[in-house]
């Protein structure tokens, strides 16, 4: 009996021992990715005292295990090649380092550093890997990159959303697939084993400015669950999200479910217009509505089936669904005019919203002989738009205008994509795709105007991309060509497009690192900007889609300069995007009516010059990071010229201590202006605590307590039928919201593949 318990006690110590050591692994392979064995790398602290050394395998692989929490430097060497260092400063969680290349001993060192939250930088990628205390602080995989304070990236903790303090685009992954955002809020921070951040990722991402690459821990046999949700305790806004996945071997079944729902109890807008006559005459009109609610409620969902035979293949099927509805929103007001100033009018306008999406995706993907790759993907999506809308005036109690509309839509897209891979032996790799889009769209429209409509799209794209190194220099170069085929009752039209992309990366030495990249893009018109359909707005305006846009090329340059030393991230950088003939909003005047439409304009430009720094973690607790930036744009229309410049700014702070972290945020984005609509960027202030008690975290939010109101502003600067537009959202002003996360995973880990892509499709072709 004693021999027993004495058993049972030394197994339960190694389990202990076993879930608390932390491990350090990679792979290190040279310049013709060729695995580099039998290597020497030592583990060493920051003072350079030896802990560990060991030799690489015939895979080039290596790990060390039941390291203890501290600051670590590799020392990587081997005859031929020259050394390389690489520091892991404030290391608390076991970290998978990926593949290090090794460069011969001829060519200089670019010697690359892990810092305070574990980040692995170079001149065009930047690999983080999060340390223990900030996984303990996040809630879901969006929060855990607020918490990362990645420069470039900014993320709002109000809306959930994820973007770049420049304005450029950005595209989500998980394991190298793309993803949602829906995705990403349901990952566990746990099962992150690190984020990867690519600048210009080339042509199979399209335009996007920034690729965010989630790497995920796999079970071989378990599984986790989780739950994690926000709540504002002064009005009905929240978000919840349930996930969890099991696996059995080379099989794994997920899930995840979100909803959102964004109920206001108290907000009101105001609108000042001005409309130009084509006989000369000025007619002034100012719209308020009185304090209403609002509803906008979000449901998405997905399950997934993954099989998966190691490196050999994987398949991926998936079925999800979004549901989007925006219930009985009323807004009753007043419309007064500076002509007619003793004359009230009363306004009403209703209207009711609900589009629902189901999906389906299938991925496939297997690895060849001789460094060859390939890949499918196919997504069928049906679109069902039910929208309903009326407008009413009332003078002296006389229905005087009396709009209705309703929109039945129907859309139905199949999206297919093959990519094939070919590495090569001195370190570059091909790769090259084609992808196919067919949609067909049944619009029906009832109400005061009727019609019906049926559209047809076609697109059809491929291209091919090579990305090498000549020395310290580092450069991808792409060309991407695409038809365009689209068709309105008995006429259709056809345009082709032709898409150059260059990067170039170069890194000088430890600290200093720069990129250049460049592209030119086509950006298509919607089915909804092409819609020829009249809809009613009020007694004056009308809004009406253009069949005749054409696609337009968007050029795009930027150039980045990286400061990297120990715990300090400085980033200069300037992005410069043309756009010739770019497809903007349109008014003019018809029959005393004001139609807003859309039209291929002049050109468009777009200068953002801006800096960014990140610290941390100082004491091993605190992290800072911050940023300024200044947006000019230049808008040449058909009538028009607008000039506007801007300035935003970012400041963040974390405190990590044990199980508390305090927050701090301020954002006041720069304004956003387009065409001719300027947009003031959203100005919010964040004060949050949290606590971590065992696998649960709890916490608060304070949101703009220096607020009495939240507003937000838009003008529309046109000479025909100008306004400028308040809103208010009372709700959002000196808030409190609560947050709520419960995670939990079990097994034994497993080393999961990378999904290559996904399509999805969201354009309901409704105006």
């Amino acid at each position: 009996m004693m021999k027993r318990h004495l058993v049972m006690m030394l197994c339960l110590i190694a389990m202990a021992a076993s879930m608390n050591a932390q491990s350090i692994s990679g792979k290190l392979v040279d310049e013709k990715n060729e695995p580099l064995a039998y290597a020497n790398i030592v583990l060493q602290q920051t003072d350079s005292t030896f802990v560990n050394g060991q030799t690489s395998d015939e895979k080039g692989g290596f790990r060390f295990s039941k390291v203890s929490a501290g600051d670590y430097r590799l020392v990587i060497s081997s005859l031929g090649y020259q050394t390389m260092y690489v520091d892991l400063q404030g290391f608390s969680r076991s970290a998978n380092l990926g593949t290090l290349t090794i460069e011969e001993a001829s060519q200089k060192l670019d010697e690359v550093t892990v810092t305070a939250s574990n980040m692995i930088s170079t001149a065009d990628k930047r690999m983080v890997f999060p340390n223990k205390k900030q996984v303990n602080a996040s809630n879901n995989g969006v929060d855990l990159l607020r918490n990362l304070m990645i420069p470039r990236i900014q993320v709002n903790p109000i809306g959930n959303t994820i973007g770049t303090n420049d304005g450029g685009s950005i595209v989500l992954c998980i394991n190298g697939r793309k993803a949602s955002q829906n995705e990403v809020t349901a990952l566990q921070p746990s099962e992150i084993i690190r984020v990867e951040v690519v600048e210009d990722p080339g042509a199979r991402y399209d335009d996007a400015d920034i690729m965010v690459n989630y790497v995920l821990r796999r079970y071989d046999m378990g599984g986790s669950f989780g739950f994690n949700g926000t709540q504002s305790l002064k009005t009905l806004f929240g978000r919840q999200n349930a996930n969890g996945k099991l696996n059995f071997g080379k099989s794994e079944f997920s899930f995840y479910y979100n909803t959102e729902h964004v109920i206001s109890e108290e907000m009101w807008s105001e609108r000042n217009e001005v409309f130009a006559f084509e006989d000369g005459r000025t007619y002034h009109r100012s719209v308020t509505t009185d304090p209403h609610g609002e509803k906008n409620i979000h449901h998405n969902g997905r399950i997934t089936y993954n099989l998966q035979d190691g490196n050999k293949y994987m398949l991926n099927i998936s079925a999800g669904f979004r549901n989007l509805n925006s219930p009985n929103k009323l807004e009753e007001g007043k419309l007064l005019t500076e002509e007619y100033s003793n004359i009230v009018t009363n306004r009403r306008n209703w209207s009711h919203n609900r589009n629902t999406t189901p999906y389906m995706d299938v991925y496939f993907q297997k690895n060849l002989k001789n460094k060859q790759f390939i890949a499918f993907n196919a997504v069928g999506t049906y679109i069902n738009t039910y929208n309903r809308s009326s407008y009413q005036e009332f003078l002296n109690n006389e229905n005087i205008v009396d709009y209705s509309s309703a929109v039945k839509g129907k859309k139905y897209s199949l999206i297919a994509e093959a990519i094939y891979e070919k590495g090569f032996k001195n370190g570059g790799k091909l790769t090259t795709g084609i992808s196919h889009t067919q949609s067909y769209t049944n619009n029906t429209y009832l109400g005061t105007l009727q019609y019906h409509t049926r559209m047809n799209q076609a697109y059809t794209g491929g291209y091919a991309q090579y990305k090498g190194k000549l020395g310290k220099l580092n450069y991808m170069i792409s060309m991407a060509a695409s038809r365009l085929w689209f068709k309105q009752g008995g006429e259709d039209e056809e345009e082709w497009s032709f898409n150059p992309r260059f990067s170039l990366s170069h890194t000088f030495n430890k600290q200093w690192s720069a990129s250049l990249s460049g592209n030119i893009g086509t950006m298509n018109p919607s089915l909804s900007q092409l819609s020829d359909v009249d809809q009613l707005t009020d007694s004056l305006q009308i809004k009406r889609g253009n069949p005749d846009l054409k696609p337009y090329y968007s050029n795009n340059a930027s150039f980045r300069l990286n400061y990297n030393k120990g715990k300090v991230n400085v980033g200069f950088y300037t992005n410069y995007n043309h756009r010739n003939n770019p497809i903007m909003t349109h008014v003019y005047r018809e029959n005393d009516k004001f139609i807003h439409s859309y039209a291929n304009h002049d050109r468009f430009q777009k200068l953002s010059v801006g800096m960014n720094v990140r610290v941390g973690m100082l004491w091993d607790m605190l992290q800072l990071s911050g940023g300024i930036s200044n947006n000019s744009y230049w808008s040449h229309g058909l009538d028009y010229y607008h000039q506007i410049n801007s300035l935003g700014v970012e400041l963040q702070a974390a405190l990590m201590y044990k199980n508390l972290t305090l927050q701090a945020l301020y954002h006041k984005n720069a304004d956003h202006f387009y065409g001719e609509m300027l947009s003031t960027g959203e100005e919010i202030h964040i004060f949050s605590a949290q606590y971590r008690i065992k696998k649960v975290n709890v916490g608060l939010m304070l949101i703009n307590p220096f607020s009495k109101e939240y507003k937000r502003e838009e003008n529309y600067i046109n000479q025909y039928a100008g306004n400028k537009y308040r809103y208010n959202i009372d709700d959002t002003a000196c808030a409190i919201w609560a947050t709520l996360s419960w995670n939990v995973s079990f097994g034994r880990d497993y080393k999961s593949k990378s999904k290559r892509m996904s399509n999805s499709d969201s354009d309901s072709g409704v105006m």
